[in-house]
C-alpha cells in the first residue's frame, strides 16, 4: 500500500482527525482527569498565524497518521526557529515497517525548508518512542513532569 506524507491545512483534515483522535486519545493519554475537547478554533488561529504546520500520512482515501508542529523562535534563543512536537500519531495497523520513520522524515524536510533550526520532540513513557527519535538522530535532553492541580474546569 502507498503511503503519501502531505503538508496540509488543518481544516482540510479536521473532520478526518475528529474520527483518529479518540484513539489517539484512548492509546496515548496518561491522565484523562479532562475530556479530550481540543479547541479548533485555536488550531485555526495558530495556523493563520503562520505558527501552525501539519503533516499528514494518506493512503488513497484514508488519513492514517499526523504530526503537527508549533513553529516559532524560542523565547530563549530568539535567533533559534524551533519546531515544538504538539502532537503525532499513526494508526497501528500502519507501525509496522517504515511509515512512522518517512513521516518524520518528511516533517523534517518541510520544517528544513521553512528554515526551522531545531526540532523539540516528545514521547510517552508507556508508549515510548525515543529508540525512533534517537534513529532519526534526535538526543535525549530533557524529561518532562506533570502533576494535576486540579480538576475543576474552567
Amino acid at each position: 500500500m502507498i503511503i503519501n506524507y502531505v503538508v496540509e491545512d488543518p481544516a482540510t483534515f479536521i473532520e478526518e482527525l475528529k474520527q483518529i483522535i479518540p484513539a489517539h486519545y484512548d492509546e496515548l493519554c496518561v491522565a484523562k482527569d479532562f475530556p479530550l475537547e481540543p479547541d479548533w478554533e485555536a488550531y485555526g488561529r495558530i495556523y493563520v498565524a503562520g505558527m501552525l504546520r501539519c503533516i499528514t500520512a494518506r493512503t488513497e482515501d484514508e488519513l492514517v497518521g499526523y504530526a503537527l508542529f508549533i513553529v516559532q523562535p524560542h523565547i530563549h534563543y530568539r535567533t533559534c526557529k524551533t519546531a515544538f512536537e504538539d502532537v503525532y500519531f499513526l494508526k497501528k495497523e500502519y507501525r509496522l515497517g517504515r511509515t512512522g520513520i518517512r513521516l518524520f522524515q518528511f516533517a523534517e524536510e518541510v520544517l528544513r525548508a521553512d528554515g526551522v533550526n531545531r526540532v523539540i520532540m516528545h514521547t510517552k513513557i508507556h508508549v515510548d518512542n525515543s529508540r525512533l527519535f534517537e534513529y532519526l538522530g534526535y538526543k535525549y535532553t530533557d524529561k518532562l513532569y506533570t502533576k494535576i492541580l486540579s480538576t475543576e474546569q474552567s
